[in-house]
């Protein structure tokens, strides 16, 4: 069988600690992009959430294809940039995901490097492997002792989920993930078979509009109105946010805001309308925050970077405490 062209991953739903622990393998959450690596014995491509080929930006995991021994596979992981603590830290990562000529790379490569961090096999030596249990898909992906200068297989604990939970906080980490250990892995689906267990909350939001920070000053952004969509597909809104801006930050921001200003508000509810400037919902923020009230908005957000590894529309309400 030939190495597919293309796959969706396998989405988590979010949750709390489960009870019947000894039924569900951890992980850490890693706080990077996801990307599926399609490897077909010689050369590898590298695919975003939504299906994007991202893998000129990458070319550090390039030499992941050579580690396996000219087997082929499809295998999920998550890449990751540290910070100077050597914690995952999505605002170091963006800079990495914003770069769109393999020049630009080469010129950051060091400076800003990634890592690759595996945690699933889908496809291998030209079979399926996705109707199998994760414990006999994770067992495959151990198999193939794949460990190098930019790649690791993330670490897995069956029934330890509190003492992670715990390494996780004190490590300043943003939560673990629960995988049932019978559950199948199932392409393009969101399942409550693997559980987002958070520390500290947070999620993507479209931009439907902005506030400049002053009436004189159109170069720095006050607020971002934030917001998602329902099962209806209608933009719901969910907020402001107006801090973790840097001045970069502040001058990309409002070079785009600028393309796609309209009159109308994409929202499908009221929001305050006084100095705000509307826009076309296509730009993906990812926000951390403190709460979020199921009958209220965004509490205490804070902007961390923007995503482009999926569409605006797909960005819905995950769960929160």
């Amino acid at each position: 069988m030939r190495l597919p062209a293309t796959v969706a991953p396998m989405l988590a739903t979010g949750g709390v600690l489960p009870v019947d622990v000894d039924r569900y393998a951890f992980e850490y959450k890693w706080d990077g992009v996801r990307a599926l690596s399609l490897i077909d014995g010689k050369t590898i491509k590298l695919l975003s959430r939504n299906g994007l080929d991202i893998t000129f930006k990458y070319p550090e995991l390039h030499p992941l294809a050579k580690a396996l021994g000219g087997r082929r596979a499809i295998i999920d992981g998550e890449i990751v940039a540290l910070d100077d603590v050597g914690r995952p830290s999505f605002a170091r990562l963006t800079h990495r995901m914003q770069i769109s000529s393999p020049a630009a790379v080469k010129r950051v490569i060091h400076s800003d490097p990634v890592w690759y961090v595996l945690f699933d096999v889908l496809w291998i030596d030209g079979q399926w492997v996705t109707g199998r249990p994760l414990h006999e898909r994770r067992a495959l992906l151990e198999e193939l002792t794949i460990e190098g200068p930019s790649w690791q297989t993330s670490p897995s604990h069956i029934g330890e989920g509190a003492n992670m939970l715990d390494t996780a906080r004190s490590h300043g980490l943003e939560g673990i993930m629960a995988k049932r250990l019978d559950s199948e892995y199932l392409p393009g689906r969101r399942s409550s078979d693997w559980l987002k267990i958070k520390i500290v909350h947070g999620q993507e939001f479209v931009i439907g509009g902005w506030v400049p920070e002053h009436s004189t000053t159109a170069d720095r952004v006050g607020s971002m109105l934030l917001g998602y969509y329902d099962c209806d597909r209608k933009l719901r809104y969910a907020g402001r946010v107006g801090t973790g801006l840097n001045t970069a930050w502040h001058a990309k921001l409002t070079s785009q805001f600028a393309k796609l200003c309209q009159t109308a508000s994409p929202f499908a509810d009221k929001v305050p309308r006084a100095g705000v400037e509307f826009l076309n919902p296509k730009l993906i923020a990812e926000i951390e925050f403190r709460r979020w009230p199921d009958d209220g908005l965004v509490q205490q957000g804070s902007f961390k970077g923007l995503r482009t590894d999926k569409k605006a529309i797909d960005v819905v309400k995950e769960f929160i405490l």
